[in-house]
């Protein structure tokens, strides 16, 4: 039951943030239906992809990173696409809500968070609704946009590649 409320309570962190930013006038994404929760590697689906009853009393949990995944429903990475056992890329959550949801990838283990207030470590400017890295023994890194913290992980990976960040270059 614990597990159960833990996800209910990250889920409704992501349908506050969602109202704030679109103030209800826009639908509630479904996560797309290539996230961890439908993954055959979350340890509560048991190797059943796209599973229509997983062991609601685990946390999902990932066998091939060895992370857990607390917001499941909005956690990728490349190996749902390819049900390969070797981890291939980073993992990604949904970034801030602009015009629609992208994919973010995390800082190593380290998952995005969302923040409501803050000052962008990129340009300065004053956040509202941003994106933070919590950092260790200093304050969190914060961005008021998906490209400004893809721009500074890309500084701090850079030799990694974010192919499902694709769009958020573009934009």
């Amino acid at each position: 039951m614990e597990n159960v409320s833990l996800r209910n309570h990250i889920s409704g962190r992501v349908q506050a943030h969602h109202t704030h930013i679109c103030g209800g006038s826009c639908a509630m994404p479904n996560g797309g239906p290539d996230n961890c929760g439908t993954c055959g590697f979350n340890r509560r689906n048991r190797g059943i992809w796209r599973n229509p009853a997983p062991d609601e009393t685990q946390t999902s949990f990932c066998e091939i990173r060895g992370v857990a995944m607390l917001a499941d429903h909005w956690t990728y990475c490349q190996n749902w696409h390819t049900r390969t056992r070797e981890p291939i890329g980073p993992i990604y959550s949904s970034g801030i809500y602009e015009g629609s949801y992208r994919r973010i990838p995390w800082h190593g283990l380290i998952a995005p968070e969302f923040v409501q207030i803050g000052v962008c470590s990129e340009c300065a400017a004053s956040i509202d609704d941003g994106i933070s890295i919590p950092a260790v023994e200093s304050a969190p890194i914060t961005f008021c946009c998906n490209l400004h913290y893809l721009q500074w992980w890309k500084r701090q990976h850079p030799h990694d590649e974010a192919p499902m960040s694709a769009e958020i270059w573009e934009h």
